[in-house]
């Protein structure tokens, strides 16, 4: 009979031997990691100021923008700002970056402070606030006007003191963490404090405006009676023209051609000739889709998804939907294009993309004119087209759906020349005459361009407005060759080149002025000192016994001309002596 208790032994003694190994090199391993430097490693680059082709580096740098200067705020950098203002809502402060409006989330007025800039867009900047560094006691902002409410307003009962139910229909926009909007016969309520949507609350109304208003719960408890019937401020009714298919209730395909700018993330634009259609929960540029239009307006509509799948047809259009009614172009009996009109129907052949829409719009040209095809995109491709609005220099069209010919197309008219403008020829009072096409003058940057703030910077001399490009920077000394000029602004672009031209030296005028008069009394000088000998005294009656007395003084060449500055001293002042200057 075998005794188990040894084999048991052996089989331990082997486990053991396995797991003291590998105890030992886990042991190792932590030992290793515990021991390792937590230091993160330091990449250095050094860039040389000759260094071409380097972009600007943010460096950290804090950027003073506390004095005015003309400064261009950018994503991502650091400026210290002075907040002299706050939002209609004051949950933001309002400081001013250059010439843009910044709004700091929590900054106060009065506070000077560091912030990091966020989104720059194309009028206002945010930013969110770093540390404040100081702060002042500002006076108190001029109130505003009450809004009196017309008679006729809606909602004329939100007042400053109302108390009122009202229903949390949305979270706002601005702040959806803290406030909510709610809606009084249509005017917009924000309500401080009550962000959840469908939440039934008793505010009191803090402020009014003219489209909005302010408010904040009361702490009473909301009733239970039916709220009463919202009525809706009357619009003006925006009758389409005989037609116009984009009208509420229609359906229809279109392309979703760019984002909206307000809500990017829940909107796309489409256009139906001319007329900007908003479509909510489409966003994908280039998407085909049918929609039905929920809201028509003069220059806008709105549409929602219908749920039906888009069709292959001709995409929707309205001819001349939408927009501002213009007089209407009628071409000139020699205009190349004058087939070109409204209704008009041939054949083209896409030669570029259009550079705003390129993926739903190709640009052909038919006798120089250019045609935007919408829907056509497919470059040399030859299309059967709709002329659906003509304007001066351009026109816009629609696939007819038709097959194109193949027959040749006619051979382009070459468009009659554009007479050249006149050149601008600077007048006798113009404060910038030596400012000519070709000149080189040397000048300084004052600010960046508003409209191309990445390529072109502004100077001025004395008030006259010169557009340089290849010079942003302000401060920037440059030299810069003239290639056009207008009355009251000039376009340049910078150059190596030495200065040719420079403002015109201060005449003047006055100088000669004084020495005309030094002239007419040095001639009637002698003629004085020989008068007396014949009858200078004549004139001097008041004193006639004074001549024998004065007779031997007259021999002193001397005393003559100290007497002789009295007489001539009105002829000097009197009109002869502006005189004396026109005869040179």
């Amino acid at each position: 009979m075998s005794n188990p208790a040894p084999q048991s032994s052996n089989t331990l003694r082997t486990l053991a031997l396995i797991l003291l190994p590998l105890l030992g090199i886990a042991l190792m391993v932590a030992a290793i990691f515990a021991t390792r430097s937590k230091e993160k490693a330091a990449v250095t680059v050094v860039v040389g100021e000759d260094q071409a082709g380097i972009p600007a580096i943010n460096t950290g740098v804090i950027i003073d923008a506390t004095g005015g200067e003309a400064i261009l705020p950018q994503m991502g950098y650091r400026y210290k700002v002075f907040v002299d203002d706050e939002s209609d809502d004051r949950s933001s402060g309002i400081a001013k970056i250059g010439r843009m409006v910044t709004f700091i989330p929590e900054a106060r007025r009065g506070q000077t402070a560091i912030v990091d800039v966020t989104r720059v867009r194309e009028r206002v900047a945010d930013a969110i606030l770093v540390k404040v560094l100081s702060e002042v006691a500002l006076p108190p902002k001029a109130p505003r006007a009450a809004f009196v409410p017309a008679p006729d307003d809606s909602a004329a009962n939100v007042v400053p003191g109302a108390e009122m139910d009202v229903i949390i229909s949305e979270a706002s926009s601005k702040n959806p963490e803290t406030e909510g909007v709610a809606k009084v016969n249509g005017l917009v309520v924000f309500v401080n404090g009550v962000p959840a949507i469908g939440e039934r609350v008793n505010v009191r109304i803090t402020e009014r405006r003219e489209r909005m208003a302010f408010a904040e719960p009361t702490g009473k408890p909301a009733g239970t009676d039916p709220l009463p019937v919202s009525v809706e401020p009357v619009r003006r009714v925006f009758q389409p023209r005989p037609g116009d298919p984009v009208v509420v209730g229609a359906e229809m395909d279109v392309i979703i051609s760019e984002a909206s700018e307000k809500n990017p993330a829940t909107e796309g634009v489409a256009r139906i000739g001319g007329l900007v259609v908003f479509v909510n929960g489409v966003t994908t540029i280039g998407e085909r889709v049918n929609i039905r239009i929920t809201e028509r307006r003069e220059r806008m509509a709105i549409a929602m998804p219908s749920g039906k799948p888009a069709g292959t047809g001709p995409l929707a259009s309205s001819g001349t939907t939408g927009e501002v009614l213009r007089r209407a172009f009628s071409p000139l009996p020699n205009d190349p294009a004058g087939h070109v009109i409204a209704g008009a129907e041939m054949d083209v052949i896409i030669s570029e993309a259009s550079e705003k829409n390129p993926a739903a719009e190709g640009v052909a040209r038919v006798n120089g004119l250019v045609v935007f095809v919408e829907g056509a995109t497919n470059l040399g491709e030859r299309v059967n087209i709709r002329i659906t609005a003509r304007r001066e220099r351009m026109a816009f069209a629609e696939p007819t759906g038709k097959p194109a010919g193949t027959d040749p197309l006619p051979t382009p008219v070459a468009a009659r020349p554009r007479a050249p403008r006149p050149p601008y020829v600077p007048g006798p009072g113009d404060s910038a005459p030596h400012v000519v096409p070709g000149a080189v003058i040397a000048t300084t940057i004052v600010e960046p361009s508003t409209k191309n703030p990445a390529t072109e910077g502004v100077a001025k001399i004395d008030g006259f407005v010169i557009f340089v490009k290849g010079a942003t920077t302000p401060g920037q000394a440059v030299n810069v060759r003239i290639t056009d000029r207008r009355p009251t602004i000039a376009m340049g672009e910078v150059t190596t080149d030495p200065v040719t031209a420079a403002p015109a030296a201060p005449v003047a005028a006055p100088a000669p002025a004084p020495i005309a008069p030094e002239a007419s009394v040095a001639v009637p000088a002698p003629a004085v000192a020989e008068v007396p000998a014949v009858s200078a005294p004549a004139p001097e009656a008041a004193a006639p016994a004074a001549v024998p007395a004065e007779a031997p003084v007259a021999p002193e060449a001397p005393v003559a001309p100290i007497a002789a500055p009295e007489a001539p001293a009105p002829v000097v002042e009197a009109p002869v002596t502006p005189e004396a200057p026109a005869a040179p």
